[in-house]
C-alpha cells in the first residue's frame, strides 16, 4: 500500500510538470508543418515514462528488465492501462531525457547558503576494454581522480547542508573540476565548500564578485587561508557531499558499465538524480557545529 501512494505521488507530480512543459513548448515553439504518420500513435504518456523510470531507481532493483517484466507488468498493469511491451518501452526511453533533465533542475533543494560541490567518475567499462568498448566511444575519455584512472564520463554535483541536490552536470571524463566549477556555482550566494580540485585564484576572485565565497583545502606548499571558526567546521564536514555520491552510486546504481544505449543510459542517470531530488538523504552540517 505504502508503494502504491508512492507511485500516485510521484505519478502526480510529474504529470503536473509535464503539462507545464508541454504548454510552455507550444507558446514558445514555431507550428510545424502536419504530416500524416504510418501505424499507431505511440499511447503511453511521456509522464508514465518517467515516474516507471524514477521509481525502478527509488525500489532499489538492479535491473530493469527483471523489474519492468517481473514487477510493473505483473502488480502495476492496472495503474499503466498502455503498458508497452518491454522492448518498445526500451525504445522510448529517450523521448524521457530532456524533460527529466528539466524536472531534475526544477525540484533542486533550497537555497540556504552553505554548498557542497564534488565530481565522481562515471567509467563506461574496464580500462582493459576501452579499446573494443563501442557505446561511449564518441564522448568518454580518460580521466583520472583519487583512485585512479577510469574511462568515461564525470558527473558534477552541488548540495546544500541539508543534503538536497542544488545542481548537477554531466561531462567527459577529462573535464577539470576547477572549470566545470563555474557555471555550477554562479547563481549561488553565501558558503561553498569543495576539495582541492576547486583550487584556483581566477575562479575563488569570480565567484566572490558574485557573492559566494569558495573555501577549500590547502595543498602543503600553500599559505594557510585565513577562515574563521565556523567556517573551518563547515569545511571538516564536507563529507555529506560524498556521502550523497555514495548513495548514488550504490542505491541508485549509477556506476555500472551494462549499458547499450548512450541515451538510454544518460536517460537513467538523469531518472536517478530526479529520483534523488524527490527523496533526498536527510542530511544537516549545522547541528554539529560548536561555538
Amino acid at each position: 500500500m505504502e508503494t502504491t501512494h508512492r507511485l500516485i505521488a510521484i505519478f502526480c507530480e510529474v504529470d503536473d510538470f509535464c503539462k507545464e512543459l508541454q504548454h510552455y513548448f507550444e507558446n514558445k515553439l514555431l507550428p510545424g508543418p502536419v504530416k500524416g504518420g504510418r501505424g499507431p500513435s505511440g499511447q503511453i504518456a511521456i509522464s508514465e515514462v518517467m515516474t516507471i523510470l524514477i521509481t525502478f531507481q527509488m525500489m532499489g532493483y538492479r535491473n530493469f528488465k527483471t523489474f519492468y517484466l517481473g514487477f510493473v507488468n505483473k502488480y502495476w498493469q492496472s495503474y499503466f492501462p498502455t503498458l508497452p511491451s518491454y522492448n518498445r518501452f526500451v525504445e522510448l526511453i529517450h523521448r524521457a531525457a530532456l524533460p527529466m533533465m528539466f524536472f531534475s533542475q526544477l525540484k533542486s533543494g533550497k537555497r540556504t547558503g552553505i554548498y557542497y560541490i564534488d565530481s565522481s567518475c562515471l567509467p563506461v567499462c574496464h580500462l582493459k576494454r576501452q579499446r573494443r568498448h563501442k557505446t561511449f566511444k564518441s564522448v568518454a575519455e580518460f580521466g583520472r581522480t583519487s583512485i585512479g584512472w577510469f574511462f568515461g564520463l564525470k558527473l558534477h554535483i552541488v548540495i546544500n547542508h541539508q543534503g538536497e541536490l542544488i545542481a548537477f552536470s554531466i561531462t567527459r571524463g577529462n573535464k577539470n573540476d576547477n572549470k566545470e566549477a563555474a557555471p555550477l556555482l554562479k547563481k549561488l550566494k553565501g558558503l561553498a565548500f569543495g576539495d582541492k580540485g576547486y583550487l584556483g585564484k581566477k575562479l575563488f576572485e569570480v565567484l566572490l564578485r558574485n557573492g559566494l565565497k569558495l573555501i577549500t583545502r590547502k595543498r602543503k606548499n600553500m599559505k594557510e587561508p585565513f577562515i574563521s571558526k565556523t567556517e573551518k567546521q563547515l569545511l571538516d564536514q564536507r563529507g555529506l557531499v560524498e556521502t550523497v555520491i555514495g548513495h548514488l552510486k550504490h542505491h541508485y546504481h549509477v556506476w555500472h558499465t551494462r549499458h547499450r544505449s548512450m541515451a538510454n543510459a544518460l536517460t537513467h542517470l538523469l531518472a536517478a538524480l530526479a529520483a534523488y531530488s524527490i527523496e533526498p538523504l536527510k542530511l544537516s552540517a549545522i547541528k554539529l557545529l560548536t561555538y
